[in-house]
């Protein structure tokens, strides 16, 4: 693909501000949990910077933009079509505004982040100083506030998955670091305390997700061996990760809980107690009703929680449905709060932005480009398979997380490419 360039004067004013961006990105990935509405505003305001400046200066984006763009406003806008079926009622309107909108906002901040990419600067460091402060809050919340489990006063199965993400990210950035002096520590200590954050938090869900990340990884960078060669590794990557996370007495405590629960379901037993599996196929079921009720666009955003406690008492094979805050499943909760065409938009979005990282995963490109592409690919297989049991694309840090993420590395992408050609294979 052949990337037209901004124009060079349009090119030397943006990088000289490349610095002062990361900075800015620094402080929204760092403080995303420490000063979530600072982060968040922050964010906002960023994005609005970036209208400003695709409005005054109008530079040429490719055109694979439209496949990062589009799917976005097709997601957003089938939330509004039901928001509007629904009657505009004000906490439908409160989520899609405090949440929805976030992600358009990832549009601008990519241009901007293409615009004003630099090669000889570090796009990854961002994630790095992330992953970072999460570690460093999980640990004062156990070893010095002496918490179960690790949330910095958030929720923690949001804490933990938004360790995975960064994590994930900082997973592909090892050709990066391993380019500058002490790149390697650097980029251990960054995948320590995500590890950490992860671990610490309890999230079982995002255990399970990270499984999946780690065999894309093990497959990505051993691609010269045989694929047998490299399942193999990634079997026993996840067999030593297992033995020595399950040193960690909470991690014991967690798997130890989660065999309790599934023994029943196993055995073909009635699940009489709410437990976080029963809650999920309770959740499942009054969201596949839910969907069914207005097939094509929905309940609409701002009724879900109060249809299942509707539910919870007027369905007695869903009791306990009540206590519920979602659906605890992204494509059920997007069928049952945008229906069929909600559905069909979260599809198109993740179909659309997992191939423009895919489609430079190739050898043929170089090793900055595929790495950024590795890590936008990871952070979507974090996304997809946290899908299956929570609301990623729901709920307000998971929003601004994928959003702001996302944006970043697809317009460092556009960036690379702009600067590089690719490689003829050897």
């Amino acid at each position: 693909m052949v990337i037209r360039s901004p124009q060079p004067e349009l090119l030397a004013k943006m990088s000289s501000v490349e610095p002062l961006l990361n900075g800015i990105a620094v402080f929204i990935l760092a403080t995303i949990f420490l000063f979530w509405d600072a982060s968040r505003a922050v964010f906002v305001l960023l994005s609005l910077a970036a209208l400003g400046f695709l409005i005054r200066y109008r530079p040429q984006l490719p055109r694979e933009q439209r496949f990062y763009s589009w799917p976005i406003i097709a997601y957003v806008g089938a939330t509004c079509l039901a928001l509007a079926y629904d009657g505009f009622p004000d906490r439908g309107a409160n989520i899609l505004v405090s949440r929805f909108f976030l992600l358009l906002l990832a549009i601008p901040v990519a241009s901007l982040f293409y615009a004003s990419y630099d090669a000889n600067r570090n796009p990854w460091s961002k994630f790095l100083v992330g992953a970072i402060v999460l570690g460093g809050l999980a640990l004062v919340d156990i070893l010095i506030l002496g918490k179960y489990r690790a949330g910095a006063g958030h929720n923690e199965a949001a804490f933990g998955f938004h360790a995975l993400a960064m994590t994930s990210v900082i997973l592909a950035s090892y050709h990066r670091f391993n380019r500058i002096r002490f790149g390697r520590i650097y980029f251990l200590l960054g995948l320590f305390m995500g590890i950490c954050a992860m671990f610490l938090s309890g999230t079982r869900s995002s255990w399970l997700a990270g499984i999946g990340v780690l065999i894309v990884v093990v497959i990505f960078y051993l691609d010269r061996y045989p694929l047998y060669k490299r399942i193999l590794v990634s079997i026993a990557l996840i067999a030593s990760i297992s033995v020595v996370g399950m040193s960690i007495p909470l991690v014991q405590q967690r798997v130890d809980n989660m065999i309790q629960i599934m023994t029943p379901l196993l055995k073909g037993e009635d699940l009489t107690d709410l437990d976080s599996l029963s809650a999920r196929l309770i959740g499942w079921k009054a969201g596949w009703r839910m969907g069914k009720s207005e097939i094509w666009l929905g309940i609409g955003p701002g009724n879900v929680k109060r249809t299942l406690r509707a539910y919870g008492r007027e369905y007695p094979e869903l009791k306990g449905a009540e206590t519920l805050n979602h659906i605890h499943n992204q494509f059920l909760q997007t069928f049952a709060m945008s229906g069929i065409i909600g559905l069909c938009s979260l599809m198109t979005l993740v179909l659309c932005h997992l191939w423009i990282f895919t489609k430079y995963l190739g050898r043929h490109y170089d090793n900055e480009i595929r790495s950024l592409a590795l890590g936008g690919f990871l952070l979507l297989v974090a996304y997809l398979i946290y899908s299956f049991s929570a609301v990623p694309f729901y709920g307000k840090q998971y929003m601004l997380m994928y959003a702001f993420s996302s944006a970043t590395i697809w317009g460092s992408l556009l960036g690379a490419l702009r600067e590089s050609k690719p490689k003829t294979d050897e």
